[in-house]
């Protein structure tokens, strides 16, 4: 196996042997210690390599090297898979977010363009991109070698091959185009260009509860959930909670079916979140109770009973278990997590930001309110041609910031949900269209 290697900023950990207890503690700093940026970790031996992608506070992606390139993995299947990798070794780097956005845009999207450098005229093509005025990735690898060119609007904005020098302001085509002819002497380079930018994160990507202080790989290979429907202490049927949500209710198409005139058609909803599971009443004829009092929406912990009826519903989170992690088959957040306070520990004082995900954008908001729109008047401008007509105002109200939807037909997502008005928490994901803006605060 030629292994990929990747440009970077600095070396945080020099190639060494894998010990698997040491690697957990190395994830927990690398998460916890945001002066160090985003991190990308590599484990790997003759046959095969992962990469593990670590921003913010949590681990954000991870991928394996396979015959047609690499794959992405969830976090659960990389740590099980590292449990069965014989003789690796470790080491990570430091780099920058455009290059850490870069790379997963590489190893994660599908190429505009793929060609050899024999067989394409680059100057004509970077020509193209930048009479255009593209946001787009330019690729080109060989073995053990990768090279990549990062445009914004038709600007070059930077350039990367091994360890990558900060602060070049000029010359960063010419870079590029050097580096390539110089090293295609010894053979070609694949040329790949990639416009479509917009990364994902892992299905159970997540940051590192405050005060944890178990193996970080125990957050992703323990048991899922289990709810136990009961009826006068009498256990019916139990249910794993294996997928992102599980609903309750009298039609069958719910999850967990109970039929009883109590309960209504659409009753209940259970969500897995960042944060934890979250209970949400449909809006139900007779009310959904936990702890005694009727809840539209709350958090769910270990041992929680539900009441819907005179049906009772138990959440119960089984404790990680010591054994293979090939036999467990979902993630568990871990309950009692409380979300706010690990924001409050871990973000700098300051404005709150937007992270648009598909362009590498940050804005700043410095003003009381802002608009996200199509119009020439908006404060951020929803991109592409086929962007829609409507209109989003986040403003300031006392200590919250909430965003509504205040024009259009477009649906508007957050976290997932649809929604026209949320009062906002860090790292909620706004989604409009083809844009997905991230709100830190």
């Amino acid at each position: 196996m030629t292994r990929l290697q990747i440009p970077y900023r600095s070396v945080l950990l020099n190639p060494t042997d894998f010990d698997p207890d040491r690697f957990e503690d190395l994830v927990k700093g690398w998460c916890r210690d945001l002066a160090s940026g985003p991190v990308v970790a590599e484990v790997f031996n003759e046959h095969v390599q992962y990469l593990l992608f670590i921003r913010e506070g949590q681990m954000y992606w991870a991928c394996v090297s396979g015959p047609e390139g690499f794959t992405g993995l969830s976090m659960r299947d990389f740590f099980t898979l590292l449990r069965k990798t014989q003789f690796p070794q470790v080491i990570a780097y430091s780099v920058d977010l455009l290059l850490f956005h870069a790379l997963i845009a590489y190893l994660q999207t599908r190429p505009e363009l793929k060609v050899s450098s024999t067989l394409v005229d680059l100057d004509e093509v970077l020509d193209r991109i930048e009479s255009e005025k593209r946001s787009a990735l330019v690729s080109a690898s060989q073995p053990g070698n990768l090279v990549m060119l990062r445009y914004k609007d038709g600007a070059p904005v930077a350039c990367w091959h091994g360890a990558c020098e900060e602060g070049r302001e000029e010359g960063r085509r010419e870079e590029f185009l050097v580096k390539i002819y110089t090293m295609s002497v010894r053979s070609p380079f694949e040329v790949r260009i990639y416009t479509d930018l917009v990364v994902r994160h892992s299905e159970d990507a997540r940051q590192i509860p405050s005060g944890w202080d178990g193996p970080v790989s125990a957050l992703f290979l323990s048991q899922p959930p289990r709810l136990v429907v009961r009826l006068k202490n009498r256990p019916l049927k139990t249910y794993n909670f294996t997928g992102k949500q599980i609903t309750i209710g009298r039609l069958p198409e719910n999850d967990i079916v109970i039929d009883n005139l109590a309960v209504s058609r659409q009753h209940a909803v259970i969500t897995a979140t960042k944060a934890g599971y979250v209970l949400r009443d449909l809006g139900s004829k007779n009310g959904t109770f936990l702890g005694g009092a009727q809840v539209s929406e709350a958090p769910l912990k270990n041992g929680d009973v539900i009441v819907i009826g005179k049906y009772e519903i138990a959440f119960q989170v089984p404790a990680p278990e010591e054994g293979p992690a090939i036999t467990l088959d979902q993630t568990v957040i871990v309950p009692g997590y409380r979300r706010g306070e690990e924001q409050a520990r871990r973000v700098p004082a300051g404005p709150p930001r937007l992270y648009r995900r598909s362009d590498h954008e940050e804005f700043v908001i410095e003003r009381e309110r802002v608009v996200i729109g199509r119009g020439r008047d908006a404060d951020v401008r929803l991109s592409g041609l086929l962007a829609p007509r409507v209109t989003i105002e986040i403003r300031h109200e006392g200590d919250d910031w909430v965003m509504q939807k205040t024009g259009g037909r477009r649906t508007v997502m957050v976290n997932g949900e649809r929604l026209e008005e949320k009062v906002l928490d860090g790292e909620d994901l706004i989604t409009v269209g083809a844009d997905e803006f991230v709100f830190k605060r």
